[in-house]
Order: structure tokens, then C-alpha cells, then sequence
């Protein structure tokens, strides 16, 4: 037969009900039911279960406090306990539950994030090659129609044979077919909704530059190395790295001075865009977030070369390498160099909330420790001063003076009461100076008229 299996936190409540009556017995165990009443509030998911117990045995104690009639001291005590040592510990586990929830649930809420960034990242780099195969288009489908041209030239040459004429024919079909097929498959590489290109697909950086300084950015150009011509990837690259450059100046530091640099050498180029910091009076940065960058390091590392972007002093800069020869990637090759990425904000929100909870969990039981050590300190003073030693209350007769009798008594009672109706004066005394004794008695004197008229030992 199978066992059940019984949830922890029900097994937690029932250590709790188990050792709460014992406590009237032995009341060291008020030091440990805190544990039992953690584990309850921070493994239950109902909490009725637990708010039952806890009204079963708030009255059970008030019943055995007024059938036993214990003093008025024993009554706060009771009180204390009841309204806050017990409820603290519960309510602590049930903050810590609730906190746990909250950070499972801020956390898959991260990864979701997470997650949506890294597509979002994924579809700004397919839209960058969508890019490059458009300007590929560009470029070769005007040197296909370049051939084109010159074939149908010789096609239409009188002094050709006529198998060379038709073969000047077979090259222009050919390569008005290439042209076709080249532009249906960038059409279908193309994102939806993008617009075809309306600037020329020869433009260069100077031209960049030229049209940023007609519409007021303070920006400049200094080429260094030989004029060369560059593989078609690699001046795509150069052209969409300063483009980029000067759309992220305009649109994140307004009126801050931008410089351009190219400098070509016999087996790369590099390009490096600086900026300053925002001029002041300047109408605040566009809101960040775009994915520029993202398609920028893909349209690089696609050249072959690596990219370096981020703050410099209190401006910014791109820069960016880039092979001239046998440096196209087609896939993994061409590794970008990343900026250093900042402390991991996880690690650090992780440490916050472990603090947080520490404290917010550590206050209240302090408060429920240091009410138990002032309840502690409370019953070692009244073992030292309220007990009254079983061979002298042997010794008390009814009929004794006042006088003669506290002379004999302890420094002070437990309790001290005065009855309205007969004006009988009765004290209250321990039994026993040991301080976790419940089980002893305590004695009742009774005086009126200077003298004692009872004494009697009164059972807990």
C-alpha cells in the first residue's frame, strides 16, 4: 500500500500544534516553535489551514489561563505571544514566499526579454544581409547589363561572321537572363514593406559627409593611404559604418562635432568615426534602442573585419577593420571584437534581493527572539525575588501579624490583589526558584486587619 505523501508545510503545522500546548510545560520550548512557524508561513500556499490552528489554540490558551487561574502577568505574557511572538515568524514565511514567487516570476520575465532581444537582434542581421544582397544586385546587375550592351554590340557588327553574331546573341541572353534571376532573388530576400534604395548605389563617405555638413552637423572627412579601388563588401561596409556613424550622432548627440577617418593600407582598410559630447543647450537624445549596431556588426564581420563601438572620453567612437583581400566570411569566420561588457546587472540584483530579504526576514526575528529573552529575563527576576521557600509558608498560621509574616516574605509578589468587596488584601508567591518549573505550586496570603487570615497553596 502506498503511503501518502504529506506536503511540507501541512507537516510544519502540525509540529506547530503539537508544540504549542507544550509550551505551558515547558517553556523553553518558546524558544524553538519560531522555527516550525517559519517553515509553515514559507512552505503552505493556503494559509486557512494555519489561521485554524492558530484560533484553536489562542482559545485553548485562554481557556487553560482562566481555569487555571493564572495572574494578570501570565495573562500579558499570553497576550504578547499570541498577538506577536507566534504571528511574526508565520508572517516572515509568508513574505518570503510571496518574494520567492516575485523573483521566479521577474526572472522568467528576464529570459522572455531576453529571448524577444536576441530575435529582434537575429532579424536586424537578416535584414543587413537582405541589405548587401540589394547592393550586390546593384553592383553586378550593372555590370550584367554592361555585357549585356557590349554583346548586343557585336551582335549588330557587320564584319563579324554570322556563328560569332550568334553567339554575341547566346552572351546577351545569358546575361539579361543572370540580371532577371538576380533581381527576382533579391526581391525575395528583401524585407517586407522595405522601400528600394533612392540614393545612388555608388555613393561614397565623402558624399555622406557632404550631404550631413548641408544639413548642419559639424563633421569633416581626412583620407590617408593610396587611392584604390575596394571589393564591392568591403566599400558597402565603409559606406554603411559612416552612415551609421553620423545617423546615431544626429540622432543621440545633437550639435556634437563628428570626425571621419579612413585610412587605406595594401591589406585593409580602417575606418574610425569619433564624436564629442552633445553640445549644451542642445534639445535632448533621441530615445534609444534601435538595432543599427546590431546590423552593422553582422554587415562587418560578413567583410571579414572587426568592429569596435562605444564611449570614449566623453564622446563616442566606431571603428572598424576591414580586410581587402581573403577576408569575406560566409558564415562563422570574421569574428567581431565586442566592447567589454558590463557587470552582469543579475549577479547584482540577486546580492539586493538576498540583502533585502535578510532584513526584511531578520527584523521581525529579532523582535520575536528579543521578546522571548525579555520574557526569559522577566521570569529569572521573579525566581530571585517572588518565591517564597516551602519550610516558611509551613510555618505561616492564620491569625499572625502582619508585621511578624512579611518579615518572612520575599522582596515581592507575583501578583498583589485587593478584594473590593470583603477589603482582603491578597498576595502571590512561587513555590519554586527554578525558572522553567511549571509544574509547582504558588502561595496565596490573604491579609485584613493587620493580620493574615489565610494561606494556602494554589495549584497552576
Amino acid at each position: 500500500m502506498r503511503i501518502p505523501r504529506i506536503p511540507a508545510g501541512h507537516a510544519a503545522l502540525a509540529c506547530v500544534a503539537v508544540a504549542a500546548p507544550l509550551c505551558a510545560v515547558r517553556p523553553w520550548l518558546l524558544l524553538l516553535l519560531p522555527v516550525p512557524l517559519l517553515l509553515t508561513g514559507r512552505l503552505s500556499g493556503d494559509p486557512r489551514p494555519a489561521a485554524a490552528v492558530y484560533a484553536a489554540l489562542a482559545a485553548a490558551g485562554a481557556a487553560w489561563l482562566l481555569w487555571t487561574d493564572q495572574p494578570a502577568g501570565m495573562w500579558v505574557t499570553g497576550a504578547g505571544l499570541t498577538l506577536f511572538a507566534v504571528p511574526l515568524p508565520w508572517l516572515v514565511g509568508r513574505y518570503l514566499r510571496s518574494a520567492a514567487a516575485l523573483e521566479r516570476a521577474g526572472w522568467e520575465r528576464a529570459r522572455i526579454l531576453e529571448n524577444e532581444a536576441g530575435l529582434v537582434a537575429d532579424r536586424a542581421r537578416l535584414r543587413e544581409r537582405s541589405r548587401i544582397a540589394g547592393e550586390l544586385h546593384d553592383a553586378v546587375g550593372h555590370e550584367l547589363g554592361l555585357l549585356s550592351l557590349r554583346a548586343g554590340a557585336l551582335e549588330l557588327a557587320g564584319d563579324l561572321p554570322g556563328h560569332r553574331r550568334a553567339q554575341a546573341a547566346g552572351v546577351r541572353e545569358a546575361a539579361a537572363r543572370a540580371a532577371d534571376r538576380l533581381a527576382e532573388s533579391v526581391g525575395v530576400l528583401r524585407a517586407d514593406g522595405e522601400p528600394a534604395p533612392l540614393r545612388p548605389a555608388d555613393e561614397t563617405p565623402e558624399d555622406l559627409v557632404s550631404r550631413a555638413r548641408d544639413a548642419g552637423m559639424d563633421t569633416a572627412l581626412v583620407r590617408t593611404g593610396p587611392e584604390q579601388p575596394l571589393p564591392v563588401l568591403v566599400d558597402r561596409a565603409v559606406h554603411r559604418v559612416v552612415q551609421e556613424a553620423l545617423t546615431n550622432s544626429a540622432r543621440h548627440a545633437p550639435g556634437a562635432a563628428v570626425r571621419v577617418r579612413l585610412e587605406t593600407s595594401a591589406d585593409a582598410v580602417t575606418v574610425r568615426v569619433a564624436g564629442t559630447a552633445p553640445r549644451e543647450g542642445e534639445p535632448p537624445p533621441a530615445a534609444r534602442g534601435g538595432t543599427g549596431l546590431v546590423g552593422l556588426r553582422e554587415r562587418v564581420r560578413l567583410a571579414g573585419g572587426t568592429l569596435r563601438a562605444g564611449p570614449s572620453g566623453p564622446g563616442w567612437t566606431v571603428e572598424a577593420v576591414l580586410p581587402l583581400r581573403g577576408g569575406a566570411s560566409s558564415g562563422g569566420a570574421g569574428r567581431e571584437e565586442a566592447p567589454v561588457p558590463p557587470p552582469d546587472p543579475h549577479r547584482r540584483l540577486r546580492r539586493r534581493t538576498a540583502w533585502a530579504l535578510g532584513l526584511l526576514a531578520g527584523i521581525p526575528v529579532a523582535a520575536a527572539c528579543a521578546g522571548y529573552g525579555l520574557l526569559l529575563v522577566l521570569t529569572v527576576h521573579q525566581a530571585a525575588t517572588a518565591t517564597l521557600e516551602p519550610a516558611v509558608f509551613a510555618h505561616l498560621r492564620p491569625g499572625q501579624g502582619r508585621a511578624e509574616v512579611e518579615a518572612l516574605l520575599p522582596e515581592s509578589p507575583l501578583t498583589r490583589r485587593t478584594d473590593g468587596a470583603t477589603g482582603r488584601e491578597c498576595l502571590l508567591y512561587r513555590s519554586s526558584a527554578q525558572v522553567f518549573d511549571p509544574g509547582s505550586d504558588r502561595y496565596r496570603l490573604c491579609f485584613d486587619e493587620g493580620e493574615l487570615v489565610s494561606a494556602e497553596a494554589v495549584r497552576r
